[in-house]
């Protein structure tokens, strides 16, 4: 509603009649919103644990609003070409975006033809997930502190795979190198596949993962688990200790995934959204399917959501400068 109010008294001021009645009718049109169905937009190609989660978030979106929540991907470019189409669509409401955290990231990395803090809004985190450290089965490290110790005995020996440039995965590692003070050399994959299955094979010692695809090759034997790089121990991992309590305080990494909207949609149906999807992340049977998928529920509203992607572009933005990252 603030942007247009703004809009409104740009250049002269309007009349106190006029401007009540543009409220009262913002008001009225956000309070009778969805009146047709909504269109997410997922910036990731169909399939996997992140269009699993969103089609989940749709799901459960239709049946509170009273409207179907309709998914549409449009992957690539490392999700800028959904994020930008979302940031050009129209202010009402009827798109919405599936954003993920790589928005806090790619701006340091390559110019972009929009600016995602002033041309997308935050309406709500979803759902956050930590990675998972694992390691080849023949390696004589069974923990995070044996990795570090044999790091810094073997500088430049041990490959880390991640699956490309600019990923939480990447700059996880990159962190964990500036952290415990190691050379581990990161070595990109196409792909989160491509990179465990070199890992399997020896190609590569150790990966940073998201628990959803690596989990199954920790279940069955095929990697070791070393630590999980949240806050706190996974619900999906729970035997599985954090870096942070592995030895190396401070330390954490997670991405995570939300809804955003154009500028200056109003503010009433960005509260309406927030509101929806708060209420999913305290469900559980909701909590369940998303932990099941190696999601952590955690709905935030705008403001914190805001903060949110400050403080990870100020994080991942120094650590890219500082290592000298660049693009593909």
């Amino acid at each position: 509603m603030r942007h247009a109010i703004g809009a409104l008294l740009r250049g002269v001021a309007a009349p106190a009649l006029t401007l009540a009645l543009a409220l009262a009718c913002g008001a009225a049109s956000a309070q009778s919103w969805p009146q047709r169905p909504v269109r997410m937009v997922i910036p990731f190609p169909p399939g996997g644990s992140t269009d699993v989660s969103a089609r989940l978030l749709a799901q459960e979106l239709s049946a509170r609003l009273g409207q179907p929540v309709v998914t549409e991907n449009r992957p690539g470019a490392g999700t800028m070409i959904g994020n930008e189409a979302v940031a050009r669509a129209a202010a009402d409401g009827y798109t919405i975006l599936y954003a993920a955290s790589s928005i806090a990231i790619t701006p340091t990395l390559r110019n972009l033809p929009f600016d995602p803090r002033r041309d997308l809004a935050p309406v709500s985190l979803f759902i956050r997930a930590p990675l998972i450290v694992v390691a080849n089965r023949e390696m004589p490290f069974r923990d995070v502190p044996g990795l570090v110790a044999y790091a810094r005995s073997n500088p430049g020996r041990l490959n880390v795979a991640y699956p490309g440039i600019g990923t939480t995965n990447h700059l996880a590692a990159a962190l964990f190198n500036r952290s415990a003070g190691v050379d581990i050399v990161l070595a990109p994959f196409a792909g989160n596949a491509a990179g465990l299955t070199a890992l399997i094979r020896g190609d590569v010692q150790i990966a940073f993962d998201s628990v959803a695809s690596a989990g199954g090759f920790v279940a069955d034997g095929s990697l070791r688990a070393l630590a999980v790089t949240g806050e706190a121990r996974s619900p999906s991992a729970p035997g599985v200790p954090t870096v942070a309590e592995s030895g190396l305080p401070g330390f954490e990494t997670t991405f995570w995934f939300g809804l955003m909207a154009p500028p200056r949609t109003p503010d009433a149906i960005v509260a309406r959204l927030a509101a929806e999807t708060e209420a999913l992340s305290r469900d559980p049977a909701v909590v369940e399917r998303l932990r099941v998928l190696g999601f952590e529920a955690e709905a935030r509203g705008p403001e914190h959501f805001a903060r949110r992607i400050e403080a990870d572009l100020g994080k991942w933005g120094g650590l890219i400068r500082e290592a000298g990252i660049r693009p593909e």
